[in-house]
């Protein structure tokens, strides 16, 4: 069987070319133009240079495949250009999705967020069936997914044979990036002590997410939607597993939520301020961003785990991978926290 990878050089989607030709699919890649191919070196794949904005291309790039799962995205906490990222991650959707119902593809797999079903009030945690809480946040990526998601579903009802998955937040090796969580257990792995938000967030081995995909595309129901994480974890609940998979020691605090509140909108201000009027490069924080970090991205995934076998690899597990890769791959530099890294055991 022949499948279409869109976005497949990426983080998710690499490992989900992985996770298909373990299963011995025959598996087509589209990808940018002069992007970077580390992450499918030595994978025996069918390469396809384009843009999922572009219909013609996603007419060849869709032909003579089975299944089409579509993971490409632009993720980014600002853009010079905004209305970019409402053309690829909505226009773009619309376009994959329209160029896999001419062609007669069996099914999608539609990669869509967690962020859809995230935010909801404090000890309640977001399920298929939660509602859009983020939207209040303004956040560009957030509102763009969420309206792709609509799009998804509407494409479902129109007789598209479409499962849609929304991952958490994954770790695991070949995070080239890095992601966001992938920074952050950098950081945490590195600094000498810590201060981290008090929000809940749930994180999920980046492998899991891929065989996800593969079981959506197996046993998923059309029309559907499941999210894809494992384990629910504070700030301070991730610093400590790294550093005790490290052998270490080291202090780390609870920012306050009224202190963290009033100083990440200030540094998301400013950083959106530097970005706009100085470097035009995207900030670290915005302050969309930080209300999303206030919030949290609590969930409770057993739909997918009960409905489509997802595995639960322990966390730790994919925290120790992500360590070693960033370590055997130049993002780290200390020799002797590389040492700890290489020492690590479960």
């Amino acid at each position: 069987m022949k499948v279409l990878v869109t976005g497949g050089a990426g983080f998710i989607g690499s490992h989900i070319v992985r996770a298909l030709l373990q299963e011995n699919y025959e598996v087509r890649v589209l990808h940018l133009p002069n992007e970077k191919l580390t992450n499918l070196n030595g994978l025996d794949v069918e390469l396809i240079a384009g843009d999922i904005t572009d219909a013609d291309k996603m007419d060849v790039a869709v032909k003579g495949c089975d299944m089409v799962f579509h993971t490409a995205a632009i993720y980014a906490l600002w853009l010079p250009n905004p209305s970019l990222m409402r053309k690829v991650n909505v226009e773009g959707t619309r376009t994959v999705l329209n160029a896999a119902k001419k062609a007669g593809v069996k099914r999608v797999v539609y990669t869509s967020t967690g962020a859809c079903f995230a935010g909801q009030p404090k000890g309640i945690q977001g399920t298929e069936n939660s509602p859009f809480a983020l939207g209040a946040t303004g956040d560009a990526y957030v509102l763009t997914k969420f309206e792709a998601h609509q799009v998804a579903l509407q494409f479902a009802a129109g007789g598209l044979d479409i499962v849609i998955v929304c991952p958490t937040g994954p770790i695991g090796p070949q995070d080239i990036a890095p992601t966001p969580t992938g920074t952050l257990l950098l950081t945490v792995a590195s600094m000498p002590a810590l201060a981290v938000p008090g929000a809940i967030n749930n994180m999920v081995d980046v492998r899991d997410v891929a065989k996800g995909h593969v079981l959506a595309a197996q046993k998923g129901k059309t029309g559907e939607t499941y999210i894809l994480g494992n384990k629910d974890l504070s700030g301070v609940e991730l610093a400590k597993t790294v550093h005790k998979l490290l052998g270490v020691w080291r202090p780390v605090m609870v920012i306050p939520s009224l202190i963290e509140g009033i100083s990440s909108q200030i540094a998301g201000h400013a950083a959106l301020w530097v970005t706009e009027h100085i470097t035009h490069k995207s900030p670290l924080v915005t302050p969309s961003a930080a209300r999303i970090g206030q919030l949290g991205t609590s969930f409770n995934c057993a739909k997918a785990v009960r409905e489509l076998g997802l595995p639960q690899t322990p966390v730790e597990i994919a925290v120790r991978d992500a360590l070693q890769w960033f370590a055997a791959n130049g993002y780290i530099t200390s020799r002797s926290l590389i040492k700890k890294i290489e020492n690590i055991s479960i």
